[in-house]
């Protein structure tokens, strides 16, 4: 997996005001997208678990010589899951997630799709009503062999979710997804047609509002992490590894960086497959993912290419960025065989690039369309 750890390693060094998120052009609106322009700018929101965070990061340095030992795997796994819970505390945040994989379904053919996630959050306040704005667009980037035939079934899923002030959920179809050609973008962004939705248009769901009540300790992400695939429901923690879970951590380094005059650190941990393979809630999460109900990761020793975290906090511990590379084998539409995934992940906290004007500014002129 030596391309894909590169990529992501390469990430860290590109400059976000480059990179971003671009939403999808559509039949109700002009707009063509969002660029995250404030990834390189200090969060503007305060993190829950920042006291929790910092106490982490000086264990980690201090077992930055010994990367193996059970202190530094140990504070590394309690960062990022610091990390993915502040995101249910904190009053608003927008990421865009970019997710490549290949999978090799042997003679019946090899397919590249990309993946990716534009997702923003505001929560319900005193001042500010709860808003959710999240779209996935999938790709078919190569396909050969018999999956040819077959390439919707890769290619399925492109949606966008809207859930405004009244609580209502608005849902928008994607179709003919395509890449934005902009010779300027390091990364290719993908764009698509929004067409409605009218079976899920206008119906009731949730308030977007924050997790009540106390803090949850590591103990209960733990417990919350497993409820949560158990019962099939979105979860909190990332990368569908429950990093929690005991020794499922191999290593973990640390360095730091500044940003807008505030320290930047960059975590590395390779995940142990073995554990992760036998862990429940890590099975449950994967399968979910992928559509699968056999799919586990392959590690080195099985010929795969391992599992792989590379992370970047803010020094208050809120995600400036994460990473993912894993080699897993399993069946999924029906195919048997193994696939190769990079995932990369950007964050921003900014007023500028959580504005829902331009959004709210396409649902009502998509509400027009089916008046």
């Amino acid at each position: 997996m030596k391309y894909k750890i590169l990529k992501v390693c390469a990430l860290l060094a590109v400059p976000a005001a480059v990179l971003g998120a671009f939403g999808c052009k559509h039949k109700v609106s002009s707009n063509e997208g969002y660029l995250l322009q404030d990834t390189n700018i200090y969060p503007e929101v305060q993190a829950a678990y920042e006291e929790e965070s910092r106490e982490a990061i000086t264990r980690l340095l201090s077992y930055s010589s010994f990367p193996t030992s059970d202190g530094a795997t140990r504070a590394a796994a309690e960062l990022f899951a610091y990390a993915c819970y502040n995101e249910e505390y904190i009053d608003k945040y927008v990421y865009f997630s970019d997710r490549t994989g290949s999978t090799d379904l042997g003679a019946t053919g090899r397919s590249t799709v990309t993946n990716q996630d534009y997702k923003l959050i505001i929560y319900e306040n005193d001042e500010h009503p709860g808003y959710k704005y999240h779209y996935t667009i999938k790709h078919v980037d190569e396909i050969s062999g018999v999956i040819s035939m077959f390439q919707s079934l890769f290619e399925s899923g492109t949606q966008l979710r809207f859930v405004d002030d009244t609580d209502k959920l608005y849902r928008f179809n994607g179709r003919n997804a395509e890449y934005i050609e902009d010779d300027s973008l390091v990364e290719e962004v993908l764009t698509c047609e929004w067409t409605v939705n009218s079976s899920a248009w206008g119906t009731d769901d949730p308030p977007i509002v924050k997790r009540e009540g106390e803090k949850l300790t590591l103990e209960e992400m733990e417990a919350d992490v497993l409820n949560s695939a158990r019962n099939g429901w979105e979860n909190v923690m990332h990368g569908n590894i429950n990093i929690l879970a005991d020794d499922i951590v191999e290593s973990a380094t640390i360095n730091s960086t500044t940003a807008d005059g505030h320290t930047v650190y960059t975590i590395v941990m390779d995940i142990d497959t073995e554990v992760a393979n036998a862990d429940e809630a890590s099975m449950l999460m994967l399968h979910d993912a992928n559509g699968s109900d056999d799919c586990e990761w392959i590690g080195p020793e099985e010929g795969g290419d391992g599992l792989k975290i590379i992370f970047q906090i803010w020094e208050n511990g809120l995600f400036k960025l994460y990473g993912l590379g894993e080699t897993w084998s399993g069946t999924t539409n029906g195919f048997s065989g193994t696939a190769d995934s990079t995932l990369n992940v950007q964050y921003s906290y900014s007023s500028r690039d959580t504005d829902m004007t331009e959004k709210l500014a396409m649902l009502e002129e998509a509400k027009k369309t089916q008046e």
